[in-house]
């Protein structure tokens, strides 16, 4: 299969080593994206046929770098005998400038502006000669995500090529929302994650003027929730247990606390939490409890009774 990109590097070293040339090379490190791709310019024999097309970039899209390509004798079909490409109304490129399979590559970058460009494609040759019009631009590209899994509320560095300068001009999208970023260099996105992400895999991608990367896989912390306590009333020492989701099996990276006492945690899992009620004055009604884990709090209203009275949890759901 032919490579766009690796041919186009390819003819940028070769005119860099042959001669002194003025086009702006593109970085090995930075990729592709499919822009605008045009239907087959299909010739009749004997006679010149005009195409005209417009390459049509938004704002901010200009500054990125471009690259066209023209394919004759595209899908297989024949190739035309001549060809003649002219860019804004001046002479651009002619068949000479196609190489042997049929590949005509250049840089655009800084020869177009924003909004609708004309070139126009003339092309002579046999009965059913195709011709096709291709135009690429670079794409952002995410090479890490930190730190993973990603935290609610935390701030997030992606690293990366192709970011831009400008922070009104990229968009972070993950769990189906988009979002601004913190801080924008060409290499680095400074983001917080907010509330309401599904927890777990999650495609992350960065859009740079309306040109998205390529989905980047990260994994999403699950908010610590409690969904039972199988106990309503004990005094401090007493074990109590919570089952929910989000909390973690190392029992450091968790933390309970009744009001504002941290609790001593016995043993964790994912889903369970064993607890002592912490050492408080008692008896007091009404006790708040919330779990934290990797920074993240539960938010369900589950309350206890800390007093001398031992009563299970026959039942009782905990309010969402």
């Amino acid at each position: 299969m032919y490579s766009t990109k690796n041919s186009f590097y390819a003819a940028l070293a070769l005119a860099a080593l042959a001669t002194a040339s003025t086009k702006p090379a593109l970085a090995q490190a930075e990729e592709l994206f499919l822009l605008q791709d045009s239907k087959p310019m299909v010739t009749r024999a004997g006679a010149w046929h005009t195409w005209n097309h417009h390459i049509n970039l938004k704002p901010g899209q200009e500054k990125a770098k471009l690259l066209l390509r023209l394919t004759n004798g595209a899908e297989g079909r024949p190739k035309a005998s001549d060809i003649k490409v002219s860019l804004a109304g001046k002479p651009y490129a002619g068949i000479k400038d196609f190489d042997g399979n049929g590949i005509y590559e250049n840089n655009l970058t800084g020869k177009v502006g924003a909004g609708n460009t004309l070139i126009t494609v003339q092309a002579f040759g046999p009965s059913g000669a195709w011709v096709k019009m291709q135009v690429h631009i670079e794409r952002p590209v995410i090479s890490s995500v930190q730190p993973q899994p990603l935290g609610v509320g935390e701030d997030i560095t992606i690293e990366g090529n192709s970011f831009g300068e400008a922070k009104d001009a990229v968009r972070v999208s993950l769990g189906g929302k988009q979002f601004k970023p913190l801080n924008v260099t060409g290499k680095q996105i400074r983001f917080k994650l907010p509330a309401k992400i599904e927890a777990g895999s999650q495609a992350l991608t960065v859009s740079v003027n309306a040109v998205n990367s390529a989905p980047f896989n990260v994994q999403v912390r699950a908010t610590p929730k409690i969904k039972n306590i199988d106990m309503l009333s004990s005094p401090p020492q007493h074990p109590v247990i919570l089952s929910g989701s989000g909390f973690s099996a190392n029992a450091a990276e968790n933390e309970v606390k009744f009001g504002d006492y941290k609790a001593q945690i016995v043993s964790a899992s994912p889903s369970s939490i064993t607890c002592l009620v912490p050492d408080m004055p008692f008896p007091k009604w009404h006790v708040p409890i919330k779990v934290s884990t990797h920074g993240l709090t539960s938010a369900e209203k589950i309350f206890f009774n800390v007093d001398m009275r031992v009563i299970p949890n026959e039942g009782i759901p905990i309010p969402n």
